[in-house]
């Protein structure tokens, strides 16, 4: 399906010759839409009284300011200005934190919709979605998380931190209400009785109408949560004391029955276990790759020690030894092209893309060797066979052939699939998609015929007959001798 889409993708981009500026439209100014895609901790534009800022340097130097920034990221925040003096957006804060080369430029009019454009950037959202985040998106939500869970436990334990919430409330009897009468007042403003704008924090149900029109956060994120339990959000925020008994003094209006309540305070526990455990995984996972990286160091060290050892000429009725360093090197190749294509199917998003990356780049190697192969094999002497039954002997030349034929195979079912899926010309796409599906189902199932059947009975049934019968079946082969 992804690739799919990068075909429509192509073609469209093709016919429109379209290019789309990344920061400035013709009349010098930057759109809103354009500030709209920067809306990240890794890349985060704020638009504030007709200017852009870049505020993601800032964020790198500040974390403890990210909260109240990344609320208006990508946003216009002017009708915030001056509502909180000394925190963003307000003058004294511009004045202590803001730099010059913060200043991206004016906010400008929008460029004229041209429909193309939205269905472009509608196939890159979705082709987004079908292969996962970026790296970077994955390392900014890690840290994300990992911030919150940090704080996790002190900040959703509210009426341990705030005793005075817990006077408020004291004496009074509160309405019931379930979950579902409350997912019931969505609002808007000013409706029906029965859908005024509710929202769940900390087990307790407020109604936002008369918070309206004076959030700090705007009405949008009000009632974008409305009629849902946003307590993990409105802990993303700092939020003072004062403005939680204010919160309860005029908005509180009932609690949940006692058995939909959520014990925040476990929950805040278990998210901080589950942060530690995925940070220990991310290190131990990051340990191994390291110490990969250095196992197949010290192989190659190994491979070329050896190598150069054993460099004197062979005999000419035997495999020269370019040939068998050939044979090594292809050995290596199809246990990797094997494995990594095992490991694509065991995951998703961004890590079963590099896999298949890995695996399409070890195929074309393995086609390259496999006419090397040839011309070396050509060139060199052949060792007499083994002795053995007649039958055995016709079965190990079968499986031989069978080799290169399926060494061909494999990778050219894999090239097909990729031409007809991205290089092929014509005006009859589903007959190009079609020949794309049959040579795919060529490339697996000679794959798993290669895996499940060749590769056992060559490399395991005639290897372990040959060597019963104490033949040097390594040593026929090995460039180490």
């Amino acid at each position: 399906q992804a690739q799919q889409i990068k075909s429509v993708l192509e073609c469209l981009l093709a016919e429109a010759d379209l290019y789309f500026p990344q920061v400035e439209n013709s009349s010098g100014g930057i759109p809103l839409s354009e500030v709209s895609r920067h809306n990240k901790p890794h890349d985060c534009w704020v638009a504030l009284n007709g200017v852009v800022y870049d505020l993601t340097d800032f964020l790198l130097h500040h974390p403890e300011q990210r909260k109240p920034v990344l609320a208006w990221a990508g946003r216009d925040a002017s009708q915030m200005w001056d509502k909180i003096p000394g925190r963003f957006p307000s003058s004294t804060w511009m004045e202590f934190f803001m730099r010059p080369e913060a200043r991206m430029g004016e906010v400008g009019p929008e460029p004229p919709v041209d429909p193309k454009v939205d269905e472009i950037h509608q196939l890159e959202e979705e082709l987004r979605r079908l292969e996962g985040p970026s790296e970077e998106d994955i390392q900014a939500a890690r840290a994300a998380r990992a911030s919150t869970a940090k704080h996790g436990a002190s900040q959703l334990a509210e009426e341990v931190r705030f005793p005075k919430l817990k006077e408020i409330a004291a004496g009074k009897q509160l309405p019931l209400f379930t979950r579902a009468e409350v997912a019931k007042h969505k609002g808007p403003p000013g409706g029906p009785p029965g859908t005024e704008p509710y929202m769940i924090l900390h087990n307790k149900v407020y109604d936002l109408s008369l918070l309206l029109q004076s959030h700090p956060g705007g009405d949008d994120v009000l009632l974008s949560r409305a009629g849902t339990d946003a307590t993990k959000d409105f802990e993303l925020f700092e939020h003072s004391e004062k403005s939680r008994v204010r919160r309860d003094q005029e908005l509180l209006v009932g609690q949940l029955i006692p058995a939909e309540h959520t014990d925040w305070a476990a929950e805040s526990s278990g998210q901080g276990a589950d942060a530690r455990g995925e940070r220990a995984a991310a290190e131990l996972r990051q340990y191994l790759r390291s110490k990969a990286t250095d196992a197949v160091l010290a192989c190659i060290f190994l491979y070329a020690k050896w190598s150069y050892q054993n460099r004197k000429p062979l005999s000419r009725l035997t495999y020269s030894r370019a040939l068998r360093h050939l044979h090594f090197l292809m050995a290596v190749g199809i246990f990797g092209s094997l494995g990594s294509a095992q490991a694509a199917s065991r995951t998703e998003g961004l890590a079963k893309k590099r896999w298949l990356t890995i695996h399409k780049q070890t195929g074309v190697a393995m086609l390259i060797a496999l006419v090397v192969r040839f011309f070396f094999r050509m060139r060199s002497g052949i060792p007499p066979r083994f002795p053995g039954h007649p039958i055995m002997k016709a079965i190990e030349t079968q499986s031989l052939r069978a080799f290169y034929v399926l060494m061909l195979v494999l990778p050219v079912s894999g090239m097909a699939n990729e031409y007809y899926l991205k290089w092929a010309t014509g005006d009859d796409e589903k007959q190009n998609e079609a020949h794309a599906k049959q040579a795919m189902t060529v490339h697996t199932k000679v794959g798993r015929f290669f895996q499940l059947v060749w590769l056992p009975f060559h490399l395991g049934y005639t290897t372990a007959y040959h060597y019963s019968m104490g033949r040097g079946v390594v040593k026929k082969v090995s460039p180490f001798i």
